[in-house]
């Protein structure tokens, strides 16, 4: 779930292992954002009418968690901090290269429909009703992260950032300034339930503008309240009561054979486009940030192209837009993924 300060149009998400929402603040939000290019303990504080004790303390919990550094008295960032100028740049980009994996999905929508009719939650749903999910989310999201991370090429492992509580920590980190979408506007995110390896998987908006999808974060809490209830319910009767898709283990291996499929060859198209990308990263600030590499900014460019890429397909009809912005279905994965 992304860390925002709307009212300074500030937003942050973390992909990994690690807690560094247990270090921030709307303040720290906003002195990471003023340290991109560097700053001193005596800016900082003049920026912000405090005075140097205040600016250390709040800076205290960033360097435990790695997230800054000093040296010679300069104060920097070791995470993706990017302008609102440097955030639309790359959105006009990941724009264009978000419509080719569209495009490159959209040549292979007839494979993808006759692969779904042979899963077993066909017999209920149709293809264009689960595709947000199905493509948006196994596709588009999980399967290519999952595809990036296992070549390496583009998306390296995640730097290490180690905390007191979690030497192991490994995530990228990026924050925008700027509308909150473009930190990636669509995520997936699992609800374990008390029932033999089933999950409320939810794909969509977490925000809507700038409020919580109210919605999402309802079905959630309503799931867990009707297993409460009535521990004895099966996935059946949850799928039913909250007019839900059910997708068994058998549905999930067979399409995540298919998702994974799909993403490596939608990986290629990012590949094509390395020499532009590279160019893209290069000219932000934060290419010369100690601790951010190539990875990090492309992780985030992955969102927001992907974003791109979802949108395109509905308005080629491959897939249909909820209108409360997610969607939702009983889950039982077959394998753990191997990306994020």
């Amino acid at each position: 779930m992304p860390f925002c300060d709307h009212p300074h149009r500030l937003h942050a998400v973390m992909a990994g292992n690690g807690d560094p929402y247990a270090v921030l603040t709307t303040l720290r939000l906003r002195l990471l954002h003023a340290m991109r290019e560097g700053a001193s303990v005596d800016e900082l504080a003049g920026s912000f009418d405090l005075d140097a004790d205040q600016v250390r303390a709040e800076l205290a919990p960033l360097i435990d968690f790695s997230l800054v550094v000093e040296e010679s008295g300069v104060l920097r960032p070791t995470v993706l901090i990017v302008s609102e100028e440097e955030t639309l740049r790359v959105d006009a980009h990941a724009s264009a290269l978000g419509l080719k994996l569209a495009e490159r999905l959209l040549t292979q929508q007839d494979g993808l429909e006759r692969a779904y009719a042979e899963l077993d939650v066909s017999a209920a749903w149709s293809f264009v009703e689960l595709a947000f999910l199905l493509v948006g989310d196994r596709i588009l999201d999980v399967g290519l992260l999952d595809a990036l991370a296992r070549d390496g090429t583009l998306m390296p492992a995640a730097p290490a950032r180690p905390s007191p509580a979690r030497s192991d920590a490994r995530y990228y980190f990026w924050s925008i300034e700027g509308e909150h979408d473009l930190l990636g506007r669509y995520g997936q995110r699992g609800t374990s339930l008390p029932i033999d390896g089933w999950e409320l998987l939810t794909f969509g908006q977490y925000t809507i503008g700038d409020e919580v999808n109210v919605a999402r974060d309802a079905l959630e809490r309503s799931a867990l309240e009707l297993l409460t209830a009535d521990p004895s319910r099966t996935p059946q009767d949850l799928a039913r009561s909250l007019k839900l898709a059910l997708v068994d283990r058998s549905d999930t291996a067979r399409w995540g054979e298919v998702a994974q499929r799909i993403s490596d060859d939608l990986r290629s198209v990012y590949l094509e486009a390395r020499p532009e990308l590279d160019e893209l990263f290069r000219a932000l600030r934060a290419a010369s940030t100690p601790g951010t590499g190539f990875g990090e900014f492309f992780c985030w460019y992955d969102h927001v192209a992907y974003a791109h890429a979802i949108d395109a397909l509905a308005d080629a009809g491959m897939l249909v837009m909820p209108e409360a912005r997610f969607t939702a279905a009983l889950w039982r994965e077959a394998s753990e993924s191997a990306g994020f």
